[in-house]
C-alpha cells in the first residue's frame, strides 16, 4: 500500500483481516519503515524484498521480521548501487536481483561480479534503447525482457543476446595465495560512513597475459571480496571498483570470472562479511598462464581536516545558476585554498550539517563564483541524509586547487569539517573571491542588424559584434540577460568570418539557462589579444533587447563594430574553402548550368556561350591552318621572324583548342553530377594551365617577332640571317619551359572543394527519424594562395599580359624612329619631322595591332584582378563577354601578320596553290 507506506497479507477468500508485513502506519527510513513502497516479491522462503522507492533502496524482510534490512541502496553494508525510486523488483533462480531504477530509467541487476546495469544505461529517453519512469518488467521463457515503459507510454521488449557472453575456457593452471586476518590487520569500512569496521588484506595481482581469470576464495570463515583497478583506497571503497561479491548472494565465499589485462594493477582485497572477525583463508587464481599474488602494504592515511562555520556575513553564490529565476547568488559558501605537499590520489570528506550533508566542489586554477562552472574539476553535490559527500581526485603540487564547501540549502548556516586522506598532510587557506570588476554592455538585436548562418542551414540569425579588449589577462565571466529571447555569445580571435562561424573561435564554458532567457560563460582573456563579441539568439530570425555583464580581474571595453569585410569564399555556409582573387569561367558559368539536364534543357546563355565557343573555334583553327600554311613555306623562314610566326600559329592553335576543352569541361561537369573525382581533378589542375601556357606563349612570340624586326632594323644591311634563327630556335624552346615554370604554382595549389548542401530526409519505415542527407552535391575548382603567393600571382599576371605589349609597342616606335633617322641621313632635303610622319604612314599597324592587342586583353586581365567576391549572377553576359573577347588575339595571327605583308600574303598564295595542284593531281 504506497499511500500507507506499508505491505500487508491477507487471504484470498478474505475470511480474515488485511495482515502488515512490513512497514509502521508512518513514512520512515527506519529499517521498520517504508517510504511509498511501489514493488515487491517474495522468494521461496517467504522472504520479502520491497522496492521502497521514497527511501531509494530495497529492502528485505525475513520471513516473520518486522525489522527489515537494505540489500541494495543508499544505506547497504554492502557495496551496492545507488538507486533513485526503485519501483518493482524481482529474484531470480541464483538469488541474483533485478530493479527497475524508476527515476534513473532504467534496469539494474546484480550478478557474480556486483551490480550492473542492464537496459537504458544511456540516460533517459525515448529512442529504441532507452526507457523513461519504467515501472514492472518481466522475463518470458526465452530469457528476453519486457519493461513497461511509463512515461513513454509502451511496453518495450529487448531481446536476450544469446552470444552477448565469451565463453572461458577451463585452465588447470592455478595460483594459490593463503593468509590469516588477524587483529593486527587494518580495518576499513566496506561502505562509505559504515560504523562497522572490517580486517583486510590487500593482495596485488599481475598477469603475464590477457585473457579471462577465475579468482577463487575459501575459509571456514564468510568472506566477501573486492577487486580494484590501478588503486585501492580504504577511505572510499567504492572508488576503482570493478568486482564485488560476497555471502549477500546466498553464496557461503565467492567466485570472480574477469578479464585482465597485461600493464594493469589489479588489487584482490579480501575481507570478511561480518565484521571485526579473523581466521585464516587462502585464494586461488586460474588462469591459462601462472597468475602472481603478491601481499601490498597499504600505507595507512594521514588525516588533515579543516573546520570552520558558515554566517550570515559569508559571501553566496549559485553553483547553478539556472536553478534560480532571479539573477542573485543562493547559498552561503566559503572557498578554501588547498597545498599538497605530494603528487597523488586524495580522498576528500564532507561532513554533515543539520542532517543534511554539505557538497563540495574542488576547482583547478582559479574559482568565480560568478561563473561556477569554469574550472570546475571534480564535484560532489549528495544532498542525502546522513550521507556525507566524498570525492577522489588526482592533485599535484604544481597545481592552485580551490575547494569549495556550500550546503545544499539556501539558508544554512553552521559549522562544517573537511577532510582530505592520504600519504602526506595538506595545509588549507580560506580565500576572499568576492573581488572582482564589473564591466557592461546593452543593445538591441533587431532587424536593422547583420544575418549569417549559426546552424550551417539556411536559417538566418540576427548577430551583433561587439570588439572586447582585456587590460589584464585572466578569467572573465559574462552574464547575459535578454527578456524576449535567448541570446547564445560566441568569443572570436582578431576576426568573425559569418560565411565560416568556426573559424578564431574561442573555446569557452558555458551554462545556458534558455527557460528564464539567462546564460553564463567563463574564459580565459590575454590582454595582447584583440576578442570578438558575437551575440545572437537561440532561434532564427528573432529579435530582443539584451544585456552582458562581464566579471573580472579589471574593466574590459566593449565596443560596436560592423565589419563587412570577409575573405572571397566559394560554396556555402559552414561549408565554404578561401578562394584567391580572380574569376575563372568556373566562376562564371557555374549557376547558369542546369544540373542533371541534356544542352538543348539549359539556358540560353549557355545555349549561346556553346555556340560561340564552336565559332571562336572554327574560326580560329582556320585562321590558325592558314598561318601555319604560310609559314611552313621555306621561303617565308629565311629569318627568325618566320620561326616565330610559325610557332605562333602552332601555339593559337593549341590555345583554341584548349579554350573550347576549357568550356565543354566547366559545362559537362556541372551537368552531370557522375563524373569521377579522378577525371574532375586531373582537369581541374591540367586544362587551365595548359591553357595559360599557350596563351602566354602566343602573346610572347609575338612579341619576339617585334623584337626580331627592330633588331633587323637597327643592324640593317649588317644583319645576319643565320644568326637570328639559331637564337630564335633557342628561345622557342626556353620560352615555354620559362612560362611553364612561372605559372607552376597554380598547377600545385589548384584543387577540387566539394560543396555538399544537406536536407532532411525521413529514415525507417515508420519515418520516425529523421536525419541529414546530402541533397546536391558541386564540384569546384579553386586556387588558394597565401597573400605572398597572391602578390607573386598577380606580378606574374602582370608581366605575361602586359609584357608583349610593352615590347610590341617599344619595337614598333625603334622602327618607326630609327627607319626616320637613316632616312634623314641619306635624304637631308626632308627634315626628320618628316621622315617620321612618312615612316608612320608606312608602318602604323605595327603601333595599332599591339594596341588593339592590348585592349582585347584588358578584360581578361581586370577579370583576373577582382578582388572581391563578385555576384557574377547580376553581370553573368559582362564577364563572360570580357572572356571570350581575350581569346581574339589567339586568332588573328592570319590578319595580323600575313593579309598586311605582300611577302607573306605571296607566300601564302603559293602554297595554297601548291596544295590545291596536288590535290588536282
Amino acid at each position: 500500500m504506497i499511500e500507507e507506506h506499508r505491505v500487508e497479507t491477507g487471504l484470498l477468500d478474505d475470511t480474515m483481516d488485511m495482515m502488515i508485513v512490513a512497514g509502521t502506519d508512518k513514512e520512515g527510513s527506519a529499517s521498520d519503515q517504508l517510504n511509498g513502497p511501489a514493488g515487491i516479491f517474495v522468494d521461496t522462503n517467504l522472504d520479502l524484498y520491497v522496492a521502497d522507492s521514497g527511501n531509494h533502496r530495497i529492502q528485505l524482510f525475513s520471513f516473520g521480521k518486522k525489522i527489515g534490512k537494505t540489500v541494495v541502496g543508499l544505506d547497504s553494508p554492502d557495496i551496492t548501487i545507488m538507486l533513485a525510486c526503485p519501483y518493482s523488483v524481482i529474484l531470480d533462480a541464483n538469488k541474483y536481483l533485478f530493479i527497475s531504477d524508476h527515476c534513473d530509467g532504467r534496469i539494474v541487476a546484480s550478478g557474480p561480479n556486483g551490480f550492473r546495469c542492464l537496459v537504458g544505461c544511456d540516460k533517459e529517453g525515448s529512442q529504441s534503447h532507452q526507457l523513461k519512469g519504467p515501472r514492472t518488467f518481466s522475463f518470458d521463457v526465452d530469457g528476453n525482457l519486457y519493461v513497461a515503459d511509463g512515461h513513454n507510454g509502451r511496453v518495450q521488449k529487448f531481446d536476450l543476446q544469446k552470444d552477448s557472453c565469451k565463453t572461458v575456457v577451463a585452465s588447470n593452471i592455478q595460483t594459490i595465495y593463503s593468509s590469516t586476518l588477524t587483529k593486527n590487520h587494518t580495518m576499513f569500512s566496506r561502505t562509505r560512513f559504515s560504523e562497522f569496521k572490517y580486517h583486510y588484506e590487500a593482495i596485488k595481482v599481475v598477469v603475464s597475459k590477457d585473457d579471462f581469470y577465475t579468482l577463487t576464495a575459501n575459509s571456514n570463515i564468510d568472506l566477501y571480496g573486492h577487486v580494484y583497478k590501478d588503486q585501492f583506497d580504504p577511505h572510499n571503497p567504492t572508488f576503482n571498483i570493478i568486482a564485488w561479491n560476497g555471502k549477500h548472494h546466498n553464496q557461503s565465499q565467492y567466485q570472480f570470472t574477469l578479464e585482465l589485462l597485461v600493464n594493469i594493477t589489479y588489487i584482490w582485497v579480501v575481507t570478511t562479511y561480518e565484521p571485526n572477525v579473523i581466521g585464516s583463508f587462502s585464494i586461488t587464481a586460474l588462469g591459462s598462464k601462472t597468475v602472481r599474488l603478491v601481499l601490498m602494504d597499504i600505507q595507512p592515511s594521514i588525516e588533515s581536516i579543516y573546520t570552520s562555520m558558515l554566517t550570515a556575513h559569508y559571501e553566496r553564490y549559485s553553483p547553478h545558476p539556472c536553478d534560480n529565476h532571479s539573477p542573485g547568488p543562493a547559498r552561503f559558501y566559503e572557498a578554501i585554498e588547498i597545498t599538497v605537499n605530494e603528487n597523488g590520489t586524495y580522498t576528500v570528506l564532507g561532513s554533515i550539517n543539520m542532517n543534511i550533508s554539505m557538497p563540495i566542489y574542488i576547482y583547478k586554477r582559479d574559482f568565480h563564483p560568478h561563473v561556477p562552472f569554469s574550472n570546475l574539476l571534480r564535484e560532489n553535490e549528495n544532498c542525502y541524509v546522513y550521507n556525507a559527500p566524498q570525492i577522489t581526485v588526482e592533485l599535484l603540487t604544481s597545481i592552485r586547487y580551490i575547494l569549495v564547501a556550500s550546503p545544499c540549502l539556501k539558508s544554512m548556516l553552521g559549522a562544517f569539517v573537511i577532510k582530505l586522506f592520504d600519504r602526506s598532510s595538506i595545509s588549507f587557506q580560506r580565500i576572499n573571491t568576492s573581488s572582482y570588476i564589473l564591466s557592461n554592455y546593452s543593445s538591441h538585436l533587431s532587424a536593422a542588424n547583420q544575418l549569417y548562418h549559426k546552424a550551417c542551414d539556411r536559417s538566418y540569425f540576427y548577430y551583433e559584434t561587439v570588439r572586447l579588449t582585456a587590460l589584464i589577462d585572466g578569467y572573465y565571466g559574462f552574464w547575459s540577460v535578454s527578456p524576449a529571447s535567448p541570446i547564445e555569445i560566441y568569443i572570436y580571435k582578431n576576426h568573425f568570418d559569418p560565411l565560416s562561424p568556426h573559424e578564431n573561435s574561442v573555446k569557452v564554458d558555458a551554462q545556458d539557462c534558455f527557460a528564464n532567457h539567462r546564460s553564463k560563460y567563463a574564459v580565459y582573456l590575454w590582454s595582447d589579444v584583440t576578442y570578438i563579441l558575437l551575440i545572437t539568439t537561440l532561434s532564427p530570425s528573432m529579435t530582443t533587447q539584451f544585456i552582458i555583464d562581464v566579471y573580472g580581474p579589471a574593466s574590459v571595453s566593449l565596443q560596436r563594430i560592423v565589419d563587412n569585410s570577409t575573405y572571397c569564399r566559394v560554396g556555402g555556409p559552414c561549408n565554404v574553402r578561401v578562394k584567391s582573387i580572380g574569376l575563372t569561367l568556373d566562376d562564371i558559368l557555374r549557376l547558369e548550368v542546369n544540373r542533371n539536364m541534356a544542352m538543348h534543357d539549359q539556358s540560353f546563355l549557355i545555349k549561346i556561350s556553346g555556340a560561340l565557343t564552336v565559332l571562336v573555334f572554327i574560326a580560329g583553327f582556320l585562321n590558325s591552318a592558314c598561318s601555319v600554311l604560310t609559314f611552313q613555306n621555306p621561303k617565308s623562314r629565311t629569318v627568325g621572324c618566320g620561326l616565330y610566326l610559325l610557332a605562333s600559329s602552332l601555339t593559337s592553335i593549341f590555345t583554341i583548342i584548349m579554350f573550347t576543352i576549357k568550356f565543354w569541361f566547366v559545362v559537362v561537369t556541372q551537368m552531370n553530377t557522375s563524373v569521377p573525382q579522378s577525371a574532375l581533378r586531373g582537369g581541374c589542375k591540367s586544362i587551365k594551365t595548359l591553357l595559360k601556357l599557350f596563351f602566354y606563349s602566343d602573346a610572347w612570340l609575338n612579341a619576339c617577332v617585334a623584337a626580331e624586326r627592330a633588331v633587323s632594323v637597327y643592324q640593317g644591311v649588317g644583319f645576319d640571317k643565320e644568326k637570328s634563327k639559331r637564337w630564335t630556335r633557342r628561345i622557342i624552346f626556353i620560352l615555354p619551359i620559362v612560362i611553364m615554370s612561372s605559372i607552376i604554382h597554380e598547377l600545385l595549389h589548384r584543387q577540387v572543394f566539394t560543396h555538399e548542401i544537406k536536407g532532411e530526409q525521413s529514415v525507417g519505415k515508420n519515418a520516425s527519424i529523421s536525419g541529414k542527407i546530402v541533397t546536391k552535391q558541386y564540384f569546384l575548382c579553386i586556387t588558394s594562395y597565401s597573400q605572398s603567393l597572391q602578390d607573386y600571382n598577380t606580378a606574374i599576371l602582370f608581366i605575361h599580359l602586359l609584357g608583349p605589349f610593352i615590347v610590341n609597342l617599344l619595337s614598333a616606335l625603334f622602327i618607326i624612329i630609327g627607319g626616320a633617322r637613316r632616312r634623314a641621313e641619306a635624304q637631308k632635303k626632308h627634315t626628320l619631322s618628316q621622315h617620321i610622319r612618312e615612316q608612320w604612314n608606312e608602318h602604323k599597324q605595327l603601333v595599332i595591332s599591339p594596341i588593339i592587342l592590348v585592349l582585347l586583353s584588358t578584360p581578361r586581365l581586370v577579370i583576373s584582378l577582382l578582388s572581391e567576391c563578385t555576384d557574377v549572377s547580376r553581370h553573368t553576359w559582362l564577364y563572360l563577354s570580357g572572356y571570350f573577347i581575350s581569346f581574339i588575339p589567339s586568332i588573328l595571327v592570319f590578319a595580323v601578320f600575313v593579309l598586311p605583308s605582300n611577302s607573306y600574303w605571296k607566300t601564302f598564295k603559293e602554297s595554297l596553290f601548291r596544295i590545291c595542284k596536288r590535290q588536282r593531281s
